[in-house]
């Protein structure tokens, strides 16, 4: 028995030490081939080498597209230094007119079905341009074009052309009028994306409402859905049409921000964005060891003001941070667990979440929102259904007050700061998107948010919600969430609830967005679906969606005027 042990325990043995090595040898090439891939990535010569930028007739006539080897992230600086060195060389190399342009899909990567236009005209011009497609269901875009000329008049013109519509041929035409209202030139192109394919869905489900109000201008800008894989920002238009896809590293963005002809947005945890009308990354802002959650704002300075957790900490989603978009300088403004550590004492680290609340520590505050006004700042706490004001956030913070019901800092040393609730209403919980507008005098002004009705606390699992009348403890089933607006009058130290209505429940994620119109949009996020209202809370339409992982996490609406577009 020995003996035949021995026979057959050799040559097993050789196999697994052949195994054994090819395995080693396997992860030694790879992260050989890491390094290697790593280190080309910073070589501007080896990134000329592996992006080429070239005729493509799949996409139509006198089309131009970028190659680039798949390695190569859009949000490499250098890859966007490339792409600017060959559009460079190829407007050096020709003028370029309206009737024979230089048109290039997609240069920078930021536009998963976009295209640059770039020409001159002896005269100078407004543009405007309409794209089309032969399909009955999906009607005409049309927008007139922002440049940086006075008046919008200019001879240079370069533009991105968004609106394409992946899966159709699209029929694109062009009109540039003088200062007297002339048509002085027009373009007709076509760009042929019935092979390009889509992340999400290229027409979305609409249910239409009981109002035939005017709907407000602009895009319906779904931003995140919590994908572990790579996500997107996408954009829709008013018969729920996609128009517009920016591929980010992950996680997802929270807000679209507009400064100095710029636009930010987040890409992941670590890193916040800068990009032109024109699609180019400008600029890329990481937040060191701080990781970035849920919202972001501009403070007087035009800095970012970003919620974000300190790795470095056994505690998450309880700090702000403030980025200096002019040197790249991360500080942090506050901690709040220095502010509240009493009541950070008494919380407990949930371990028992199926979903990522508690991965990166105690998450005992879980703020969502942040509107900044005059120094001070207004702040959503989800897991303590509160709403604070924090005054002088960058100089001295100091707590003002928490609007919640009282029982949730009963016997804590803050319950002091809790106003009181005027008129007999059910209180918030588990709030998201709280935004700010002036009120009537000094000291009194609204509070706009999404009451998501959601009554649980993981960080206090013996509070009993039920005893402020919260039902709804599941994030994804239970009774409706709400419209609210608070009208808060610090000078009695009150607040009351002045305007509401119901909409469909949503425990974990949502938002709300009063339009220049007084139209309402809001996003039901874990039902997947966001609708707007007119100024009397009428359905106008909802839009459902099937391409997110558990959630829709925001969705607000910009017009863009005065980035890419103008409004004569």
């Amino acid at each position: 028995m020995k003996e035949k042990f021995m026979k057959w325990s050799r040559p097993i043995g050789i196999v697994l030490a052949v195994v054994l090595a090819f395995i080693l040898v396997y992860k030694g090439s790879n992260m050989l081939m890491d390094r290697i891939m790593e280190k080309n990535l910073e070589d501007i010569d080896w990134i000329r080498g592996n992006v080429s930028l070239d005729l493509d007739s799949t996409l139509g006539s006198n089309i131009y597209s970028v190659t680039r080897e798949e390695h190569i992230s859009i949000y490499n600086m250098k890859y966007q230094q490339v792409v600017g060195e060959y559009l460079d060389a190829l407007l050096n190399d020709t003028d370029y007119t309206m009737e024979d342009p230089l048109i290039v899909f997609n240069p920078y990567g930021t536009n998963n079905f976009g295209a640059n236009i770039y020409f001159d005209t002896e005269e100078e011009a407004l543009v405007s341009y309409t794209i089309s497609v032969e399909e009955d269901d999906i009607s005409d875009f049309q927008r007139n074009l922002k440049n940086s000329g006075e008046d919008n008049y200019t001879t240079n013109h370069s533009y991105q052309l968004i609106g394409f519509v992946p899966g159709y041929l699209n029929h694109v035409r062009l009109e540039a009028k003088n200062r007297d209202g002339d048509v002085i030139a027009t373009k007709e192109f076509t760009v042929d994306l019935s092979d390009t394919s889509v992340a999400s869905e290229v027409i979305l489900e609409k249910e239409d409402g009981e109002s035939d109000a005017e709907l407000s201008n602009g895009l319906y800008t779904i931003l995140g859905n919590d994908s572990d894989e790579q996500d997107y920002v996408f954009m829709y238009d008013n018969d729920g049409i996609i128009r517009y896809e920016i591929p980010i590293i992950g996680y997802r963005a929270h807000a679209i921000l507009f400064r100095d002809d710029k636009m930010y947005f987040s890409i992941s945890q670590t890193r916040i964005v800068e990009i032109n009308s024109l699609g180019e990354v400008s600029r890329i802002y990481r937040t060191g060891e701080y990781q970035l959650h849920h919202d972001y704002t501009f403070d007087e300075d035009g800095n970012l003001l970003v919620l974000a957790n300190n790795t470095n900490k056994d505690t998450e989603e309880d700090c702000i941070i403030k980025i200096d978009l002019d040197s790249g300088d991360v500080s942090e403004v506050i901690d709040f667990e220095d502010m509240f550590q009493s009541y950070v004492d008494t919380c407990t680290l949930d371990t028992t979440s199926t979903r990522d609340e508690g991965e990166d520590g105690l998450d005992w505050l879980h703020l969502n929102s942040i509107e900044y006004v005059d120094g001070d700042v207004f702040l959503s706490s989800r897991e303590t259904s509160s709403i604070l004001k924090v005054a002088d956030i960058e100089t001295d913070p100091k707590l003002v007050y928490i609007l919640s019901d009282p029982k949730i800092w009963e016997d804590t040393e803050f319950s002091e700061y809790v106003y009181e609730k005027q008129g007999d209403f059910k209180i918030h919980a588990g709030q998201h998107s709280v935004r700010y507008s002036e009120g009537e005098e000094d000291g009194v002004y609204y509070l706009t948010f999404f009451d998501n009705n959601y009554g649980r606390a993981n960080s206090q699992p013996d509070f009993d919600f039920s005893e402020i009348g919260i039902t709804n403890d599941n994030a994804f089933q239970g009774d409706e969430s709400y419209y609210y607006v608070y009208r808060v009058n610090e000078n009695d130290r009150t607040f009351e609830l002045v305007d509401s209505f119901d909409v469909i429940y949503s425990g974990i994620v949502s938002s709300v967005q009063t339009m220049d119109n007084d139209n309402i949009i809001v996003d039901s996020g874990t039902a997947g679906t966001f609708a707007e209202y007119d100024s009397d809370h009428q359905m106008i339409q909802r839009f459902t969606t099937k391409m997110n992982k558990y959630m829709v996490y925001r969705v607000l609406k910009y017009d863009f005027n005065d980035f890419w577009f103008y409004e004569a």
